[in-house]
């Protein structure tokens, strides 16, 4: 009973500050695309997932994790399976193990426990150093793409130009924090995109989604397991569970901080679905956490 109460209290709050902030929550919703779609994008192009069943799963799971936790808690790639699976092209079958692997752990330490044991046994500064790490391996990323980039090169929607104008505008809204910075971008970014698009390119055909079930060979569970899994593994335990949840009650202390447990059984359940069907491995994390927060969200 108090589950349905606790689940009817956060379904009153959520509509609550959607009705109050529509923008905000809009634009915080967007704050993880920056690492989702590229890495979405890159293992698509390779052939590594399906890109179809990846955007149905997550979207799917982004509307359930807000309904159960009721905090802007990011559907994310796991990155080390996908910067593996990028760098050694990765088939399907391959890297649906390694997602499987790593989601049948998580609900394996969350069924017995050792999940709350890793949390109460992890110093708080090692959490808050994963955090640093992760945001650090990002400015560090990003950094890596810009050095590509010329003044007016490679064109003239691709430039060193926009990214200033990009970083000038995220400043600002440091101090006019209810411009919702996240929605503006990508409103620009999809006339970018259209503008390039109709310039003498194939635009893609619709056609319905048909789900396709992936089962990983004797050597795909060798290679997904030891090459991409096992270092997947640690990753996902500290900082898509532990420090997610360190950092939900840093952020939002007036909404019940979710448990180790039903985060962990979370990001195994979201895999051990999706994952046959050929979608990307995804985990919670406590960077798409923070960058969602300060773009607005709430709920």
């Amino acid at each position: 009973m108090s589950f349905i109460n606790t689940f009817r209290d956060l379904s009153a709050r959520n509509l609550h500050i959607l009705n109050s902030h529509p923008i905000a929550e809009i634009s915080g919703s967007l704050g993880d695309l920056g690492t989702f779609l590229p890495i979405a994008i890159a293992l698509s192009i390779n052939g590594t997932i399906s890109l179809s069943s990846t955007l149905v799963f997550s979207g799917i799971a982004n509307i359930l994790t807000g309904l159960f936790f009721g905090i802007p808690l990011p559907v994310q790639p796991m990155k080390a399976i996908a910067a593996v699976a990028i760098a050694n092209a990765f088939t399907n079958g391959e890297i649906a193990a390694a997602g499987i692997f790593v989601a049948a752990c998580i609900f394996v330490f969350s069924a017995t426990g050792l999940l709350r044991w890793f949390a109460d046994v992890i110093p708080i500064p090692v959490v808050k150093g994963i955090q640093v790490g992760a945001g650090l391996s990002l400015i560090i990323a990003a950094g890596g793409s810009l050095s590509k980039l010329g003044w007016l090169t490679p064109s003239w929607s691709d430039n060193r130009i926009w990214v200033i104008i990009a970083f000038l505008f995220l400043l600002t809204t440091n101090y006019y924090r209810q411009i919702p910075y996240a929605l503006v971008v990508l409103m620009v970014g999809l006339v970018f995109a259209i503008i390039t698009a109709t310039q003498g390119m194939d635009l893609p055909n619709f056609r319905p989604w048909i789900p396709v079930l992936t089962v990983p060979s004797n050597g795909d569970w060798r290679v997904g397991i030891v090459q991409a899994g096992i270092g997947q593994l640690p990753l996902t335990t500290l900082n898509s569970v532990v420090a997610v949840v360190h950092l939900a009650g840093d952020l939002l202390p007036e909404v019940p901080t979710p448990s180790i447990t039903s985060v962990g059984l979370s990001v195994s359940i979201m895999n051990l679905v999706s994952c046959w069907f050929g979608a990307m491995p995804v985990c919670h994390g406590s960077g798409g956490l923070a960058a969602q927060y300060r773009f607005g969200a709430r709920s």
